[in-house]
């Protein structure tokens, strides 16, 4: 978990510090744009319209209805002649950002319209009815501005109003942890930003700055998500085959390439059934992953991977594919039926250092084949097709070993 944690750390921290140096570069007037506050004005709404085409393109559902009610907020914020009747109370419709960016970044990409859409639209038709006959209640407005912490002065925000701002981010943070999407994550950026727009009581021009950078966070983070989907294999998290023939056409004059296979796969999966064989496969890529000296792994198809290394020659590779391959040998990996199978690392951790009778220990293997760009072997296709023969050598002289 402290893993995940540096990770998400590190993932927001690059584009936290770009936009506080544009805010407070604007905010502190080193950056004169009031001559450009009408075009600014705008250029939410269209940024928005295009993340919302953006996200219909490559069917991300949930970042459409997050779109729609941040170009509400947009609507409200500049007073549109037509929402000005509205008149929402500035603290409830903070909150109820906050609760629309969470409640939709949990939801799943479903259908756009339909049943799923519908329940999404009169959600934040509820949320408008809400602000709409709360606007001007004293007893929220009380409630909102209870203090917990005498003389505790937060700026623009009540304590109550940090409270629940806190709980959002967090549960953006253990969102993206759990399941990494670029999207998540700028959603998070977002409501950190509203949360500190609201702390320090931004002004207008900063406001509008910072609708124009959701909206380019958003188109962002869709086009992100859908490039991993399509280049990354969901099982193992390598890339894909897609990506590998894309990275083709980059290489230079000199690389090698190494089809990989697990050993007895098919006898392995018969054996123990598909859910420990996708273990097996998740297994052998995090350790393929771990190659050395400048390689590259990929998740060919099936139970095949291949590596590439840009740059290298055969015999600067083969060191780095026998760790690799002695890494996986050695792994001793213990087959429980799913009902044994611990639901976490630390569980499952301390139970392989037990001796566990019920359960068996197995070993996994690969064969390698390998071939570098040279001589008559100009195309890619024909280094993998000179790759693919020396892993059927491998195959044949025994399998647990690697071939040129």
């Amino acid at each position: 978990m402290n893993y995940l944690v540096s990770n998400f750390i590190k993932a927001v921290s690059v584009p936290v510090i770009l936009i506080f140096a544009l805010f407070l570069i604007v905010q502190n007037g080193m950056l004169d744009l009031t001559v450009w506050q009408e075009l600014l004005t705008q250029t939410p709404m269209l940024l928005f319209i295009g993340a919302i085409v953006v996200a219909l393109r490559f069917k991300q559902s949930r970042v459409i209805y997050i779109l729609l009610f941040l170009l509400l907020s947009w609507a409200l914020f500049v007073e549109i002649d037509h929402f000005k009747y509205l008149n929402f109370s500035p603290s409830l419709w903070f909150l109820s950002q906050l609760f629309i960016l969470v409640l939709f970044t949990f939801d799943q990409n479903k259908t756009i319209w339909g049943r799923h859409g519908l329940i999404r639209a009169l959600i934040i038709l509820a949320v408008i009815l809400v602000n709409y006959r709360f606007n001007q209640s004293i007893t929220l407005h009380q409630f909102l501005n209870t203090e917990f912490i005498a003389d505790l002065h937060l700026g623009g925000m009540t304590q109550i109003e940090l409270v629940l701002s806190v709980l959002a981010l967090l549960m953006l943070a253990v969102k993206h942890i759990l399941s990494p999407s670029k999207t998540v994550l700028n959603t998070w950026v977002i409501a950190f930003f509203l949360v500190y727009f609201k702390l320090i009581d931004a002004e207008v021009l900063t406001h509008l700055v910072a609708f124009s950078v959701f909206g380019l966070l958003l188109i962002q983070g869709v086009l992100t998500d859908s490039y991993q989907m399509a280049f990354s294999d969901e099982l193992t998290g390598l890339s894909a085959r897609r990506a590998l023939l894309q990275s083709s056409i980059s290489l230079g004059k000199k690389y090698t390439i190494a089809m990989l296979d697990v050993d007895h796969f098919k006898k392995f999966n018969d054996t123990y059934g598909h859910d420990v064989g996708d273990q097996v496969l998740k297994l052998v890529a995090s350790k393929i992953n771990e190659i050395k000296g400048g390689g590259k792994a990929y998740r060919y198809g099936g139970e095949e991977f291949t590596i590439v290394f840009p740059n290298k020659s055969v015999n600067y590779a083969i060191p780095y594919l026998e760790q690799v391959r002695e890494s996986i040998a050695i792994y001793a990996m213990t087959i429980r039926d799913n009902n044994e199978r611990p639901d976490d690392s630390k569980t499952g951790k301390s139970q392989r250092s037990k001796n566990d009778t019920s359960s068996k220990v197995v070993n996994v293997t690969i064969s390698i084949g390998v071939a570098e760009r040279e001589g008559e072997l100009k195309d890619f296709d024909q280094v993998m097709k000179q790759a693919d023969e020396a892993l059927y050598r491998a195959k044949q002289a025994g399998r647990n070993c690697l071939a040129e």
